[in-house]
């Protein structure tokens, strides 16, 4: 979450606090057990990089995997459901590394189940509001996905603040981590305003804790300096140019020659540095891909903006305003040279073998919840990956990342059954992510009239929003 500009060096977030009225809660009858289900004849895609599985069969017996093999070779259970999988394809339920609920709203959780994201990470919220919603869809009482989260975000003074915790010295750093720590979040997020001293203290205390952080590179911190440091993630592709931009004694003038400093050489062993320390990237490429081509009307006039929550909208006016028409044709050349640009840099960190996570850090203009994420792994293979390196990004990458590959991540027996059921072959084009026929979440089966009413939710819950009384 956070403002771009080619226009100055600087790449920063500014965020203000925003009336967020509850809206409707969506909330289904409490879950009872069902039957087990048998998928036959599925084509599985496993999420672990091997090449397809034809003509499987795939039980699940309440929130688990309990048998994959070929077609007659698995027995079914008594009384199960049956889906046919014939010319359907069976992945990994989908991750959005990069999201912030608390101004998208609950109406954004059945968005993103109804695109096949079974799983998201907050990167910065109302804690209180988001674990109140992770124990409904524990409880079975709300569809959603499932959440890790940091709570509020730990950054430097800014004029504004909004579900961030500000910190000007070490001392008071290391003060985050432990009261964070002490309300259980799942890791800490540092922003790009956090000072250097207090970086690294939050660094260590972390260390000291077993507490991870993820997020941006703060000013005057060299990305050698933050993998070094322990940050087990970097977030947004555009990060090395800030920390590029802002090291001391920095002369560069524009963000071209910020990242003109990230030579071939450099790179490569910074790349390397990232592969033996563990750091992994979010590149969130198609929110930049969005910025350079704001102007397009395929960004300006999506339909797909009827499921964005008011909240959402309000954020994305005040501070990613839609561009005048005034605004010069070679803005829009430059940010679009500076977008390819970075797709290069991300395909050449997957050929380095660095670890990639897709996200896309709504609110933004023109990303979408659920939707954004097809949209992501699109511009990845855009980029240079191949399909199931993309696949890879919302499925095992996520899980390996969080600790979870014993549980999730890859279509394999004894896994939470976090699933999507689709129509094409993604491995033939990655847009075919999109075309679901179900969604099984936690062993429950989500078929299609059903991801259809859960959108129709969504957009009816934001049109009334829309129409109520201005906040």
């Amino acid at each position: 979450m956070r403002m771009t500009g080619l226009s100055a060096i600087t790449i920063a977030l500014t965020l203000a606090p925003l009336s967020l009225a509850p809206t409707l809660v969506r909330a289904g009858a409490k879950r009872v057990p069902s039957p087990p289900v048998v998928i036959r004849h599925v084509t599985v895609i496993d999420g672990s990089g091997a090449a397809p599985s034809p003509d499987m069969t795939v039980v699940i017996t309440g929130r688990r995997i309990t048998a994959v093999g070929y077609e007659g070779t698995v027995e079914s259970p008594k009384g199960a459901t049956s889906i046919d999988g014939r010319s359907r394809f069976l992945i990994p339920g989908l991750w959005d590394m990069h999201v912030h609920l608390s101004i998208i709203t609950e109406s954004s959780l059945e968005a993103f189940i109804a695109n096949g994201v079974t799983g998201v990470r907050d990167m910065g919220g109302d804690l209180d509001q988001i674990d109140g919603w992770r124990k409904e869809i524990a409880a079975g009482v709300r569809i959603g996905p499932r959440i890790v989260r940091a709570g509020p975000l730990v950054d430097g003074p800014k004029k504004t603040a909004m579900y961030r915790l500000t910190v000007t010295n070490a001392v008071e750093a290391q003060h985050a981590v432990d009261s964070l720590q002490q309300r259980g979040v799942d890791f800490i997020k540092v922003h790009n305003r956090v000072p250097r001293d207090a970086y690294f203290a939050l660094a260590d205390e972390c260390r000291k804790t077993g507490m991870r952080f993820v997020g941006h590179i703060p000013r005057g911190v060299s990305a050698e300096e933050a993998t070094s440091a322990g940050q087990r993630s970097i977030e947004h592709t555009e990060t090395l140019i800030e920390a590029a931009a802002y090291q001391q004694g920095s002369q560069v003038k524009s963000p071209e020659e910020a990242l003109d400093t990230y030579t071939p050489e450099r790179r490569a062993a910074l790349f390397a540095k990232f592969v033996r320390n563990g750091t992994w990237y979010c590149p969130t490429l198609f929110e930049y891909r969005n910025f350079a081509f704001e102007s397009d009307p395929s960004v300006l006039h999506d339909p797909r903006e009827k499921y964005l929550a008011r909240s959402a909208r309000e954020y994305i006016e005040r501070f990613s305003p839609a561009p005048a028409e005034t605004t010069p044709v070679e803005q829009y050349a430059g940010r679009k040279a500076m977008f390819r640009r970075l797709m290069g840099l991300v395909a050449e960190m997957q050929r380095a073998g660095v670890g990639l996570l897709a996200g896309t850090d709504p609110p933004a203009r023109g990303v979408y919840p659920g939707f954004g994420l097809h949209d992501e792994l699109a511009i990845l293979v855009e980029a240079g990956l191949t399909p199931m390196q993309a696949l890879q990004t919302a499925t095992r990458n996520p899980a390996a990342f969080l600790g979870e590959l014993d549980s999730l991540g890859t279509v394999d027996e004894g896994k939470v059954a976090d699933l999507v059921l689709l129509e094409g072959d993604p491995l033939e084009d990655i847009r075919n992510s999109t075309r679901i026929a179900a969604v099984i979440v936690a062993g429950r089966v989500i078929r299609k009239p059903e991801l259809r009413a859960m959108l129709e939710r969504v957009e009816e819950s934001v049109r009334a929003d829309l129409h109520s009384k201005p906040r």
